[in-house]
This record gives structure tokens, sequence and C-alpha cells, in this order.
């Protein structure tokens, strides 16, 4: 065979794979998320953090094009259940996300903690006492949903883990449930060290994307490219 037709089969071979991997999406794609520190930061008019860095990547690999979008928690996860966007990000999976969205592979871990008052002699927080604590988590969030789903005393409906810091430093409740790096964030920014507060682990939760069930059945190839995308992208 020439040197001719072996650089032609190349060129067709790189051209029939760049547009199979083209069709297996949108001309751009749509995410939404939220400001949560360490996972997704914003800062002068960049978007970054460890799931952005993870996301990028794997879209990266499919020369997927897209655009991010940062706004509120509530409102992320409603543009999407409304087809307004193509997905959000990170969550943890929940039966009610799962009813018009689909969970990709995890692309990170995040640990529950609580966090408790320094003004407790006791932080022993059970079945049996739990509706005489005063507690609260992020508005929105899984976490918040369970505490109330849970029946605990839930108080106020802070919107960021800053508010949920000041609540516990001043006393206005109890215990706060939060993910253990945002924390960590919240109070480096204060000048404090998490060794600081008592604290104790509650459960390990996966985090990935939810990709809209429109959008997976308009592009059916997507999951599973984009989640081979993201092991390579974890190792």
């Amino acid at each position: 065979m020439s040197q001719y037709l072996i650089k032609s089969l190349v060129l067709i071979l790189c051209l029939i794979s760049h547009l199979s991997m083209a069709s297996i999406g949108p001309k751009r794609l749509l995410l939404t998320t939220q400001e949560w520190p360490p996972y997704q930061t914003y800062s002068s008019d960049t978007i970054a953090g460890l799931t952005v860095t993870r996301v990028k990547c794997a879209l990266r690999q499919l020369e997927q094009p897209y655009q991010l979008t940062m706004t509120s928690w509530e409102n992320a996860q409603l543009k999407v259940q409304d087809n307004e966007q193509h997905g959000f990000f990170v969550a943890e999976k929940t039966s009610l996300r799962d009813k018009y969205a689909v969970f990709s592979k995890p692309i990170i871990n995040h640990h529950w903690y609580w966090y408790f008052s320094n003004s407790l002699s006791d932080t022993t927080l059970n079945e049996s006492n739990k509706k005489q604590w005063k507690v609260s988590a992020k508005f929105g969030t899984n976490k918040w949903f369970h505490l109330h789903n849970s029946e605990y005393e839930v108080v106020k409906k802070p919107r960021n883990i800053k508010t949920l810091l000041d609540m516990l430093m001043h006393n206005e409740v109890d215990a706060v449930l939060v993910d253990e790096l945002a924390m960590q964030v919240a109070l480096k920014k204060k000048g404090m060290l998490a060794s600081g507060l008592r604290s104790k682990e509650v459960a390990t939760k996966p985090l990935g994307v939810y990709f809209n069930k429109d959008f997976i059945n308009n592009y059916p190839n997507f999951l599973n490219e984009f989640n081979r995308a993201i092991t390579d992208c974890l190792q």
C-alpha cells in the first residue's frame, strides 16, 4: 500500500472519529451549578473548583463545547427540571432528582459532618433527644431535606455555609449538618481551625452530575461517553 493511501486512510479515520465524537452531544452543552467552595468557586468571572476541573476534563476529552452558569442551588435544579439547562452539578443521588434527571458516574465523594456549638456540654445527638436540639443545614440541599424528613427541629433557611457557621458561633443552633470540606473552607476564612469545633462524621455520599432525561433521550450515547471520560479524568 502506498504512503499516499496510508495517509488518506489515517485522515479518513480521524475525520470519522471526530464526527462520531461530535455527534454524541449538542452544539453546546448547558450546565448549571452553585457556588460551593471548594467544589465550585466563582472569582474574577471564572468558575473553578475541584468538581469543575473534573467536569471540564471530561468535556475536553469528548471535544464537547459547553457553557457553565452559576446560580442558586434551587434555581439550578429547577432549570434542569424545566428543560432550560441540560444538567446540574455536583449533587447527591436522590429519588426526587431521579424523576426528571439521570445521575452520572460519581466524580467525588463528600462527607456529612455534625458540627456542634461550643456551648454544649453534651454532643450526644440521637433519635431519643433529637427534637430537643435546634439544628440546621444549607437550605435546598439533601442535608436540609434529610433533617426535615427525619423530624429534627430545623431552624431557619440559611443559604450558605458562612451563615451556618455564624449561627453556630452565636449559639443560634446546637448543631449544623454540613459538608466537611466546605466547613473547612468557611473556618479558614474566619482564621479558625476545624479542630476548634467538636464534630462527628455522619455519612459519606458520592457526588455526580445530573442530566435532564429529555437530553439523555435525545443524545443516548452521551452519558456512557461522559462516564468513560470521568473515569479517565479521575486516574
